[in-house]
C-alpha cells in the first residue's frame, strides 16, 4: 500500500502537467484581437491643363500650336456674297484692294471640316506680309504683278487657284455663280487643300515654337480709356463701310455690309466676332487701276473693341515674319476675349464712329 500511494501522485502530477502544455497550446493558438486601421487615401487623378486654340484662345481637345494655319483670299463685293466658310476662322482681315473694294482675308487655325470656301480673289503684297506674320499656307487666286514677284523672292508657301497647273483640282466654278461674272465664281474646299496640299511639299508645321502675339483672357479689362462701343461703323475712307452691332446676350458682335448681314452661305447664319480691331495705316493708290501699298511695318495707332467697350490702342510690327504686336496707350500689353477676331486695316485718314 506505502508503495502505491506515490506512484499515484506521481501519476496525478504527471498528468496535471500535461493538462498545463494543453492549455499553454491553445492559448498560442488563439487568434489575435482585431486591429482597425486606417485605409490609405486614395491620390486623385490630375485635372489635365486645358489646351487652347493659339488664334482664338478658345478650349479645344488637341494642341494645334506646332500646325500652321491658312490664309485664304476672299472676294469681297456685293455679287460675291455670301462669302462661304468664313464663319470657321479664328480671325478675318478686311483691307481695301483697289478702288473702293476691299477684300477679307480669314486666317484658320487648320482646315478641318471647314466646308467650301470662297469665292476666291487675288493676291496683294501687303496680304502677303499678313500671311507671314501667322507663318502661315498663302492660299489665293490669281494676284497683281508685284504680289506675284514677292511670292517667287521670299519662297511663299502658296496654293495659287490661276497659274498653279493644279488649279483644276484643288478649285472649281460654281455655276450658281457664273451669272454675276466668271471672276466671281471660284470656289475651294478644305477637303480639296488637305488632300493635294502632301504633293505640293509644304511644311505642315511651324519650325519650332511660334509666337501669334495674342494673349487671350475670359474677361476683357480695358481701364479707365474704356468707352461705350455698341455700335461701330468702320469706314475705309468713306470707300466702303462695315458696320457692327453688339449683343449683349450672347456677348458678340455681327457685322453687315452691302446692306446686308455678314453671313456664312455654308450654314446661312450671322458670322460672330468677339472681337473687333481697327488699324491704322498709310495706305496709296500706286496706279490707274487704283490698286494699293498699305505700309504695315514701324508703329501705329487704332482701336480695340470687345464686350460693348472700345479703348484705343498701339500696334507694332517688324516684318520679318513676325507677329503683329498691340498694347494699351499706357504700354500695357493688349488681352484678348475668347473667340473670333475681326481686323480691319485703314487709311490713316478714315473716320470710325463708335457709339
Amino acid at each position: 500500500m506505502k508503495k502505491i500511494l506515490p506512484i499515484v501522485l506521481a501519476l496525478i502530477m504527471t498528468l496535471t502537467a500535461c493538462g498545463n502544455k494543453t492549455e499553454n497550446i491553445e492559448d498560442s493558438n488563439a487568434q489575435p484581437p482585431d486591429i482597425k486601421t486606417t485605409p490609405t487615401p486614395e491620390t486623385p487623378e490630375p485635372t489635365p491643363e486645358p489646351i487652347y486654340d493659339p488664334l482664338s484662345g478658345v478650349e479645344i481637345e488637341e494642341d494645334i500650336s506646332s500646325l500652321r494655319p491658312y490664309a485664304v483670299m476672299i472676294n469681297n463685293i456685293k455679287v460675291a456674297q455670301p462669302h462661304c466658310g468664313v464663319s470657321k476662322a479664328e480671325i478675318i482681315y478686311e483691307v481695301l484692294a483697289e478702288g473702293e473694294i476691299t477684300r477679307m482675308m480669314p486666317i484658320f487655325s487648320t482646315l478641318d471640316d471647314v466646308g467650301v470656301i470662297g469665292s476666291m480673289r487675288s493676291s496683294r503684297p501687303y496680304y502677303i506680309d499678313i500671311a507671314q506674320s501667322y507663318d502661315a499656307i498663302y492660299v489665293h487666286a490669281g494676284g497683281s504683278d508685284q504680289a506675284y514677284s514677292d511670292i517667287a523672292s521670299e519662297g511663299i508657301d502658296n496654293i495659287d487657284g490661276v497659274r498653279g497647273s493644279y488649279s483644276g483640282t484643288v478649285f472649281y466654278r460654281d455655276p450658281n455663280r457664273q451669272k454675276y461674272g466668271v471672276e466671281h465664281s471660284l470656289f475651294t474646299s478644305s477637303d480639296r487643300i488637305l488632300d493635294y496640299l502632301p504633293t505640293l511639299g509644304y511644311e505642315t508645321e511651324h519650325n519650332g515654337s511660334y509666337e501669334y502675339g495674342m494673349i487671350f483672357t475670359d474677361e476683357v479689362t480695358m481701364g479707365e480709356s474704356a468707352a461705350v462701343a455698341s455700335t461701330v461703323d468702320v469706314s475705309f475712307s468713306g470707300l466702303k463701310h462695315t458696320n457692327f452691332t453688339y449683343h449683349p446676350d450672347t456677348g458678340y458682335y455681327t457685322a453687315a455690309q452691302f446692306g446686308s448681314d455678314y453671313i456664312d452661305g455654308n450654314t446661312g447664319e450671322a458670322v460672330q466676332f468677339k472681337n473687333l480691331l481697327v488699324l491704322y495705316a498709310d495706305t496709296t493708290i500706286i496706279d490707274s487701276y487704283g490698286r494699293r501699298a498699305v505700309d504695315l511695318y514701324g508703329t501705329g495707332k487704332g482701336h480695340f473693341i470687345s464686350g460693348g467697350l472700345t479703348a484705343p490702342i498701339l500696334w507694332s510690327h517688324s516684318g520679318d515674319n513676325k507677329p503683329f504686336l498691340y498694347s494699351y496707350e499706357n504700354g500695357k500689353e493688349l488681352e484678348f476675349g475668347r473667340g473670333t477676331t475681326y481686323i480691319a486695316i485703314v487709311p490713316t485718314d478714315s473716320t470710325i464712329t463708335i457709339q
